[in-house]
């Protein structure tokens, strides 16, 4: 289960396990068990910039800004389990009562705001049994009682009607709304920035490095080409000419000039030849410590890893 709450939610619920003992509420996160997974690395949006490929080639979706934030949990995630209803919530109390595992129901309500699909009875029930959050394609209502609950929701709006008692739900479906396809099983991923879904878990930099000024490698570990983690180490640092040897060539350049212009005294063009020649001297040994430098980074880290692909 992934989950972050607020301060004022720590507060609320460590009273009220001092009151009632109810481990919903009064227990901290980490110690409520609701499934193996931890808090991502990254922010969403840092998971985007980190797997920017994959949203290329529709692995990651990003979900449309249609959805409100109800519940304590700021930031969730965890497998996809699908569900369509429309304006009832038949199915929606048997699968919340199974033990989550830090799992996310993804509800299709079909986008009705006729009426709420989901209220304080069964966010209450998911935050029991361990389930991470849920995002709905409808209407909830009860906030306050959801808003007082270690749960992340994500919702259209919140509506005061009941849903209806007779219908017959889809389980395991692929669903479709805000602008992408959810398939049951998949990994979702919500916070304060949005929600994004993936075919597989997704990690971000480590140490919040982003590829706007680094350099980046992506790494296998020998011996495990079948699990092919997939992690990031910072192998180039801003590509800055801080090099002696870089300043000495370019000094010596500028000194060339000036004894080519008050000495030899070219025409306009020939000087301007010179410069360019001289540039692109000046960008030519900046390419070349770059690459040695890449080059005797990826050496040592060749000891521990896999370079296989490079990514700037």
């Amino acid at each position: 289960m992934a989950c972050r709450e607020d301060g004022l939610g720590r507060f609320v619920r460590a009273t009220m396990d001092r009151v009632a003992g109810f481990p919903g509420r009064g227990t901290s996160i980490d110690q409520i068990q609701m499934g193996s997974q931890k808090l991502p690395a990254a922010p969403v949006a840092d998971l985007c910039d980190a797997n920017a490929s994959l949203i290329l080639t529709g692995e990651l979706r990003i979900l449309e800004p249609v959805f409100q934030a109800y519940g304590q949990c700021i930031s969730f995630s965890g497998r996809v389990v699908t569900m369509r209803v429309l304006e009832h919530n038949v199915g929606e109390n048997e699968l919340l009562e199974t033990p989550g595992e830090g799992r996310v129901l993804v509800l299709d309500g079909r986008g009705s705001k006729r009426c709420a699909i989901m209220g304080g009875n069964l966010a209450e029930q998911a935050c029991r049994n361990g389930w991470a959050g849920a995002v709905v394609n409808g209407c909830v209502r009860d906030v306050d009682d959801i808003n007082s609950f270690a749960i992340g929701v994500r919702a259209l709006a919140s509506h005061p009607r009941q849903p209806g008692k007779d219908g017959v739900p889809e389980m395991h479906v692929d669903v479709k709304f805000a602008g992408a396809v959810i398939r049951d099983g998949e990994w979702l991923y919500a916070d304060t920035d949005g929600i994004i879904v993936c075919n597989k878990e997704i990690y971000g930099f480590p140490g919040g490095v982003t590829p706007k000024t680094r350099t980046h490698a992506r790494i296998v570990r020998p011996g495990d080409a079948h699990r092919r983690l997939e992690a990031w180490e910072v192998i180039h640092r801003r590509a800055e000419p801080t090099s002696t040897l870089m300043y000495v060539a370019t000094g010596i350049m500028i000194v060339s000039l000036w004894i080519a212009v008050f000495i030899f005294r070219p025409d306009w063009l020939d000087l301007g030849l010179i410069v360019v020649c001289m540039l692109a001297s000046v960008v030519g040994i900046f390419l070349l410590l770059k690459t040695e430098e890449v080059e005797q980074k990826r050496k040592r880290l060749g000891a521990k890893y896999e370079v296989v692909s490079y990514e700037v």
